[in-house]
């Protein structure tokens, strides 16, 4: 069910009389732990109109921990699981609907990052090292679609969009880069961008490098444009912003550019929007912070859901695409909400 607008009214109240420490929705799934009180204390309500995304008796499920770093959740409706990375342990993971379980898919993976499905259903991962974005083929081979621009090596690509015609669109600020640890410590050749690659071409086409620290990226509902979130504050002395530009018709330029969101007190990762055009992004800023925010189209701020760990990345999962899947430092995450992703 859906929150009225007096419960929605007198449990926000009560969320903010409790605060919003972590230690009071870290959920437990053990069959031994006592449950959670409805409604949870991860929902957070910044505008009004955010109490039509939440759900009032869903819980926060932590379904597995022992990571050490997870990004790049992609959903797969046929399959029905999420793939997503452990980018230190250079492990692809799968998380599985029905089963709840999660286990290794691949191992040994170029420290993947950000994941996503084509429109044919094939797997198309972002590697750090070697730096390259890589599509894995229905029979089992792969296919190098990008690791070099104009005979410099590729910095560290992070996440990706695939497009209707085939094309995909990827970011690459060069983080797998800074440290033998989630790829291979050396310095980066090119200046940080977004790409467009697809079959036809040798190498990628530079879409935009207007952009400190391009990291994750989301296409517009209408697939006309795209979000891509600017992690500036980790290497320079800039504000954390969201940026959208409009894509050329056949994908291969951008325009329009727009600085939707800006913020002094969060760093914006991976994204999600809902069918209604709502951004939903990670969000690392500590305690009563971290986890995902939303905002509107228009860059208002909605709501959050708060995690007990920083959040990495989020995709919309399930047969209705209503359940937020979430990669949190060393942990997943899910919640069921009153939102479809797009």
């Amino acid at each position: 069910m859906k929150l009225g607008r007096r419960q929605f009214l007198s449990a926000t109240a009560a969320l903010a009389a409790v605060g919003t420490s972590p230690q009071l929705f870290a959920m437990q799934t053990s069959p031994g732990a006592a449950p959670a009180r409805y409604p949870i204390d991860a929902w957070k309500v910044e505008d009004q109109r955010f109490s039509d995304y939440m759900i009032f008796n869903s819980p926060l499920e932590r379904h597995w921990s022992g990571g050490l770093w997870t990004e790049g959740p992609a959903w797969n409706a046929v399959g029905r699981y999420v793939v997503f990375s452990d980018i230190p342990r250079a492990k692809q993971m799968r998380w599985d609907e029905a089963t709840g379980q999660v286990r290794v898919l691949r191992d040994n993976v170029g420290h993947s990052n950000g994941n996503t499905f084509d429109h044919q259903g094939r797997l198309i991962a972002c590697e750090h090292y070697p730096s390259r974005v890589l599509r894995y083929e229905w029979d089992g081979s792969t296919t190098v679609l990008a690791e070099r621009y104009q005979g410099k090596p590729l910095n560290a690509p992070n996440d990706v969009v695939a497009l209707p015609s085939g094309g995909v669109i990827f970011t690459d600020p060069g983080y797998g880069a800074h440290f033998d640890y989630e790829g291979k410590k050396r310095d980066l050749e090119l200046e940080t961008a977004i790409y467009y690659v697809d079959d036809s071409l040798d190498e990628p086409i530079l879409l935009t490098d207007d952009i400190f620290k391009p990291n994750g990226i989301v296409l517009t509902p209408d697939g006309k444009g795209f979000y891509a979130s600017d992690s500036a504050p980790t290497h320079f002395d800039e504000p954390a912003r969201i940026i959208r530009w409009s894509l050329g018709e056949d994908g291969k330029s951008v325009s329009d550019r727009q600085v939707v969101v800006t913020s002094e007190d969060t760093i914006f990762d991976g994204m999600t929007c809902d069918m209604d055009g709502n951004i939903w992004s990670s969000a690392n800023g500590g305690e009563g912070i971290d986890g995902v925010v939303v905002f509107s189209p228009e860059g208002t701020l909605l709501g959050r859901v708060l995690l007990p760990e920083v959040c990495s990345n989020v995709c919309f999962a399930g047969a209705n695409r209503n359940r937020l899947f979430m990669t949190a430092s060393q942990s997943v995450y899910t919640i069921y909400t009153a939102a479809r992703g797009a």
